[in-house]
């Protein structure tokens, strides 16, 4: 709940706000973010183009938590890449893609 309303602030807030980053209008610096995956979870590492600053990365963070099974995300922005921690027998690597390429602004591909 905590990130939905800190996602909206956020993106009620920039330039970005629901249009493709222009990186030099955004005011959310990137950053790289780091939580541990749970015990048993598998891990996908995604390649994520787009995301520019930490507005598009609560976007692609928003859009991986909608998944049932994930577990846990971590992005980096400035490499462009996300590693989700997820219940392998809930979904699998070709929906947690889906899932950021149905955002219309990011695409991910499997590292």
């Amino acid at each position: 709940m905590l990130a939905f309303v800190l996602s909206a602030v956020i993106n009620s807030a920039l330039a970005c706000g629901d249009k493709p980053c222009s990186e030099a209008a955004c005011q959310v610096p990137g950053s790289t973010e780091s939580a541990a995956n749970p015990a048993g979870s598998t891990v996908a590492k995604l390649k994520v183009s787009g995301m520019k600053c930490g507005a598009c990365a609560e976007k692609v963070r928003a859009a991986l938590n909608g998944v049932g099974g994930v577990t846990a995300t971590n992005l980096d922005v400035t490499a462009g890449t996300a590693e989700v921690g997820y219940d392998a027998a809930k979904t699998k690597v070709d929906t947690l893609i889906a899932a950021v390429d149905a955002t219309g602004h990011f695409t991910a591909s499997s590292l």
